[in-house]
C-alpha cells in the first residue's frame, strides 16, 4: 500500500488553517446567534416569515457550528471556549439595538456574504494544505450561506 506525502509548502500552510477555521468557527456562532436573535426580536410587517425562516437558519448553523468545532479537534487545536472567546475571534459583530423585519433581514444577508467570502478564502487554503476535509466542508459551507444570502435578499429587493 503506497502512501503520499504531503509537500513541504502543503505542511507549512496546513499549520494556519486551524488557527483560521478556529475564526471561522467563532464568525459561525456569532452568526448563529444574531440570526436568532432576530428570531426572537424582528418586529414588524412580514415577521412570521422572518420567523420561520430564521428558525431554520439558526437550527443548521447549530449543527454546522458543531461540525466545524469537531474539525479543529480532528486536527489537534481547541475550539473556542465560551462568548467571550467568540467575539474576541469573530469579525462579525452582534446585534444591537432595535432590529426591523426589513434591517434584520439586510443585517443577516450581509453577514452570510462576509461568512461565504471568509470560508472561500479558508477553502482555497486548505485546498493549497492538501486538507480535503477541512476543504469539503468549507465548499458546503460557502453554498450554504450563499443560499441564506439570497433568501433573505428576497424579502427586501
Amino acid at each position: 500500500m503506497s502512501t503520499t506525502k504531503k509537500s513541504p509548502a502543503a505542511n507549512d500552510a496546513a499549520g494556519g488553517i486551524a488557527s483560521a477555521l478556529t475564526g471561522y468557527v467563532a464568525d459561525t456562532y456569532v452568526l448563529m446567534a444574531k440570526t436568532q436573535a432576530c428570531h426572537w426580536n424582528a418586529t414588524g410587517p412580514g415577521f412570521i416569515g422572518m420567523h420561520q425562516l430564521t428558525e431554520a437558519q439558526y437550527k443548521e448553523l447549530f449543527i454546522a457550528v458543531d461540525e466545524l468545532a469537531e474539525r479543529l479537534r480532528a486536527l489537534g487545536e481547541p475550539a473556542p471556549r465560551g462568548l467571550t472567546a467568540m467575539l474576541d475571534l469573530a469579525t462579525l459583530d452582534e446585534l444591537e439595538g432595535k432590529v426591523d423585519v426589513a434591517g434584520a433581514y439586510r443585517t443577516l444577508a450581509d453577514d452570510n456574504t462576509k461568512i461565504a467570502a471568509r470560508a472561500r478564502e479558508l477553502a482555497e487554503a486548505a485546498e493549497e494544505a492538501e486538507d480535503i476535509a477541512t476543504h469539503d466542508m468549507l465548499v458546503h459551507r460557502i453554498e450554504v450561506h450563499e443560499k441564506a444570502a439570497w433568501l433573505l435578499r428576497s424579502h427586501v429587493a
